[in-house]
């Protein structure tokens, strides 16, 4: 069937139910009611068009009635808010705002760990699992092309060997799940009484922890269970986050608002305060990084790809970085992705006025956050065909 047989006009989101960053934007569109269609990428379209463009193999990507595309989760939901400012999944005040970005950016980058090692280094029965969700993901199955089903082989075998890029060894898994038990208690105490992340409506909070919580900890077979057995009300987060509606079924009493800025409750200062301390030193690391990177080749020019090889990728890396979680070191390759996040936050702070910035500063240093707001990049990032590069 032809893509415009199946779109009828509306968007297009290209994604996959395994994939990290579709459990970003899919969320997304049902809460704010967009009309799409999701097509896996075996579709022929996404090779002749959406590949043969981008020179990468990345989902999700967002087509538009118009044919133009974008290929990034977060500007997705950027350039979706611009497009429907009705119900605004991005909080109006400041502070609320800078702390959604914050949460957001962890969930989207920050958890990785976790995501890859319960999927990849549990059971055989859930690599097995997912290499056959690849396969129907990429696979044509009108004909079942065994080309198809060896490209989803190859795609798993590349999924798996990136674990030692992330930091993921035998040295580090007890710590990774460590820390996903402490997350867990977290949440599931959060959403005992509140439907969403910053109150009675959903943000881009919520969205960047749908990325790892739902599409690889609650969907896998090795750790779906254990969530629910473990934090039966996150899970039930899941299920309401992938509702079109606002209004969550048992915790109809919440207004339907966000948090007073002063009014945050324990359960959402634990969860920060355990963010910081995890994400904290490797956003740091990351940072002190792209500085010296910057420092060996004085007055890059403007354009320049942000990559130890010069060359664009999917997660372009700087490098080799070493951090501290929960006390034990990881050390890991740089990736660029927690630096662009960040600087949506940055951008808030510098646009906050005096006494609203010295507050959420004094916000964050009661949870030791100070790293987030004292990290400025020496030169912004952004994005040029399809690579970030320095602005």
């Amino acid at each position: 069937m032809k893509i415009d047989e199946l779109a009828h006009g509306k968007y297009i989101l290209w994604g996959a139910n395994w994939s990290l960053y579709s459990a970003k934007v899919r969320p997304y569109l049902r809460k704010k009611n967009i009309d799409y269609v999701e097509v896996n990428p075996s579709h022929p379209h996404f090779s002749e068009k959406i590949l043969a463009t981008m020179g990468n193999l990345s989902v999700p990507v967002l087509e538009m009635p118009s044919g133009e595309f974008i290929a990034d989760s977060t500007e997705i939901i950027e350039h979706l808010e611009g497009q429907y400012p009705d119900t605004p999944m991005i909080p109006t005040d400041k502070t609320m705002a800078a702390l959604a970005w914050l949460i957001h950016n962890y969930g989207s980058e920050g958890l990785h760990k976790p995501a890859m090692h319960f999927r990849w280094n549990t059971t055989e029965e859930n690599r097995q699992f997912i290499t056959d969700e690849f396969e129907r993901s990429f696979e044509v199955r009108s004909k079942r092309e065994v080309s198809q089903k060896t490209l989803g082989s190859e795609f798993a075998q590349n999924m798996k060997a990136y674990l030692p890029v992330l930091g993921i060894t035998t040295e580090t898994v007890d710590v990774i799940e460590l820390s996903t038990r402490k997350l867990y208690g977290c949440l599931n105490a959060h959403f005992l009484n509140f439907p969403y992340v910053l109150g009675g409506r959903p943000s881009i909070a919520d969205f960047g922890l749908m990325a790892p919580i739902y599409a690889h900890l609650g969907r896998d077979v090795s750790s779906s269970n254990q969530l629910k057995l473990e934090a039966p009300a996150l899970y039930r987060w899941i299920e309401t986050m992938n509702q079109s509606n606002i209004t969550d079924a048992e915790l109809w009493s919440v207004p339907a608002s966000y948090f007073e800025k002063d009014q945050l409750p324990d359960s959402l200062i634990g969860l920060l305060k355990l963010l910081c301390a995890d994400y904290g030193p490797e956003l740091i690391a990351t940072a002190d990084l792209y500085d010296q990177w910057l420092k060996e080749v004085p007055d890059r020019p403007t354009g320049s790809v942000i990559a130890a090889d010069g060359q664009k990728a999917t997660h372009q890396a700087i490098g080799e970085i070493e951090h501290f979680q929960q006390g034990v070191k990881i050390r890991r390759m740089a990736l660029l992705d927690c630096l662009t996040l960040h600087q949506r936050m940055t951008v808030i702070l510098d646009s906050m006025e005096e006494s609203e910035r010295h507050e959420f500063e004094c916000l964050l240093e009661s949870v030791g956050g100070n790293a987030f707001t004292s990290v400025k990049l020496e030169r912004k990032m952004v994005r040029k065909n399809y690579a970030y590069v320095i602005a």
